[in-house]
């Protein structure tokens, strides 16, 4: 029988409302007038510094902060409702990525909590 290989790694987990967009004065006209979502931004950002994975999930119902209680409507729009961005790997490269991102994260929720990673 095999052994299960387990090693320390990070869970970085940002509450944002997934109405939130990315203002970037340098970006194109187009861009400025769509601009794109946090999330995705923050996704693609990931992938791009190397980060172990990245997950979005969707709330039922749920606030961040001082914000109001919102539920998932059938037929309505759901953009003030929070996601959580989930971003696994170890504890230094979460922490760079936070710093990178510090000004696009100021005033979420952000959770940091260790977990174990398991391995054939």
């Amino acid at each position: 029988m095999k052994e299960i290989k387990k090693r320390s790694l990070g869970k970085l987990k940002i509450y944002i409302e997934s109405s939130h967009k990315v203002k970037d004065q340098s970006a194109s006209f187009f861009r400025k007038m769509f601009p794109k979502s946090t999330y995705l931004h923050i996704i693609t950002d990931a992938k791009k510094d190397g980060i172990l994975n990245a997950s979005v999930y969707q709330t039922h119902s749920g606030f961040t902060r001082e914000g109001t209680i919102q539920r998932f409507q059938l037929e309505g729009s759901n953009s003030d409702l929070a996601i959580c961005i989930e971003l696994i790997d170890e504890r230094p490269k979460l922490e760079a990525f936070f710093l990178k991102h510090q000004n696009l994260l100021k005033n979420k929720v952000i959770i940091y909590k260790e977990v174990e990673y398991w391995e054939t």
